[in-house]
Parts: C-alpha cells; sequence; structure tokens
C-alpha cells in the first residue's frame, strides 16, 4: 500500500490517495478504497469536505474555473450547490465493488451536512432511498457503508 493511503486525515496527499484507491477499486481491488474512506474520510471534517469539493467539481456543482487542485485543501461548501451535487451524486451512483461504498459515504456526507436536501429535492431521496434497500440486502458494501445507510435510513423515516 502507497504511504499515501495509509495516513490518518486530510494531507496534501489525500487528492493522489484517493484517486489511486479509486482506481484501485475500478480494478477490483476495493480495499484500498474503503481504507482510504477509513483513514482519511471518516470523523474528519476537512478531508470529508474536500472529498465533497473533489465530487462538486467533477460532476459539475460549482464552477470549473479551478486550475488546479488547491481548492480542496481549502474546502469551501459555499462554493458549491448542494442540491446539484446530491442529484449528481444520486444520478452516477455505481453499483460496483469498492466505488459505491465512496458513493455511499460521500452522499451520507453530503446529507450530515444538509440534512434539508431530502425534501428539497424528494425525486433524488426516493431514486437513493431505492439505491439503499437494494445495498443493504445484497453483499456489496462494506461495514461501514452499511452503517451509513442504516443510519440514513432511519434517521430520515421522518414521513
Amino acid at each position: 500500500m502507497r504511504p499515501a493511503l495509509g495516513r490518518r486525515g486530510y494531507s496534501a496527499r489525500s487528492i493522489e490517495a484517493r484517486t489511486v484507491a479509486t482506481v484501485a477499486a475500478r480494478q477490483g481491488d476495493p480495499d484500498q478504497l474503503r481504507h482510504f474512506i477509513s483513514t482519511a474520510l471518516l470523523n474528519d471534517e476537512r478531508g470529508e469536505l474536500a472529498n465533497l469539493s473533489h465530487w462538486a467539481l467533477w460532476l459539475g456543482a460549482m464552477p470549473a474555473d479551478q486550475t488546479d487542485d488547491s481548492f480542496m485543501h481549502h474546502p469551501d461548501p459555499a462554493s458549491w450547490d448542494p442540491i446539484r451535487l446530491f442529484r449528481a451524486l444520486v444520478s452516477s451512483f455505481h453499483l460496483a465493488p469498492g466505488t459505491v461504498d465512496l458513493y455511499v459515504h460521500s452522499i451520507s456526507t453530503l446529507l450530515n451536512l444538509h440534512p434539508w436536501l431530502p425534501h428539497a429535492a424528494p425525486d433524488v431521496a426516493q431514486a437513493f432511498d431505492t439505491f439503499t434497500a437494494e445495498l443493504l440486502d445484497g453483499s456489496l458494501i462494506s461495514a461501514t457503508s452499511r452503517h451509513d445507510l442504516d443510519r440514513l435510513r432511519y434517521g430520515r423515516d421522518d414521513g
């Protein structure tokens, strides 16, 4: 495992580590990405926000005028549109080993940051609920993703 992948919390190398881990997951090795989620993202606000900023740029939820990755080192949630990001994450959700955990974790983080999103975009919330049921019934996701989905599922049963 590369050193950047083993670090706890956000660092300047986290962007590289995320890319390396995502590529490995897409090539059939989800363990590096799961490790990255548990060490660089979980319980690290800066890492979580940098991850969402990365998604926001790639999925068109923030202006594309970024000339390099430095904006992720000082992430600003006000720089991206949370509804557009929620919609884009759910609509581009990939049920592939490994990367599904990054999607689940990112959506969970976004919903924790903006708990009003399901009410602002009920069609997206419904689509995500459908994925949630499918994922919880299967064996594709990690224990961390299962925990995130259970928490979201039962925390949002407000009608």
